[in-house]
């Protein structure tokens, strides 16, 4: 996806968060949060079905996202509150040209704290601050009724339904797309 030039921020602040792209030495953190979430996790995400991973294959992975993020194909980043890690999210290239895709995850000892919420919000202001991004979407399967709570609450509009083949316990393989557009976007 060469369509994208412009730098995104390996580190942003948002109140008592920190929200930074992942290093070798967070490692031990990730496999942690996910060790202690992946009951809800196991729902949701395909790629829980992949865990636990021991710190090594973590490394390796971070590693791998290192070099998405340098040849920018992929933005994941870990969230950090009081040096621990809180959650993970990140900006995707899964759409069209102009369009930016959020996910993410909260500790499960974590949620229910605003976390992903302000994440999101942080990263849709890094998003349309590129001026190659005009939409910055998020998806979830319908059934997640929690992660539809967090384009509400930023003002994303509902765009389509779709179904895609299930590969996560809890997913219906019907899916929500939310959308918000740089013109609407913090238009207080």
């Amino acid at each position: 996806m060469a369509w994208l030039n412009s730098e995104i921020p390996r580190r942003i602040i948002v109140d008592d968060l920190v929200i930074r792209s992942l290093e070798a030495s967070d490692a031990g953190q990730v496999v942690e949060a996910v060790s202690e979430s992946l009951p809800e996790l196991s729902q949701w995400m395909p790629w829980a079905q992949f865990e636990p991973q021991s710190v090594i294959q973590r490394e390796r992975l971070i590693e791998h996202w290192g070099k998405d993020w340098e040849e920018k194909k992929d933005f994941p980043v870990g969230i950090f509150r009081d040096y621990k890690l809180v959650g993970c999210s990140g900006l995707h290239l899964r759409h069209g040209v102009g369009q930016l895709e959020i996910g993410y995850w909260v500790r499960t000892s974590c949620v229910g704290q605003g976390i992903a919420t302000r994440a999101a919000g942080a990263l849709t202001d890094v998003a349309f601050a590129l001026p190659e991004v005009h939409e910055v979407l998020i998806a979830h399967d319908v059934a997640n009724v929690r992660s539809q709570i967090i384009p509400e609450r930023l003002g994303f509009t509902m765009v389509k339904e779709y179904e895609i083949e299930p590969h996560a316990n809890a997913k219906t393989g019907q899916m929500r797309l939310w959308a918000i557009k740089r013109e609407t976007w913090r238009d207080d």
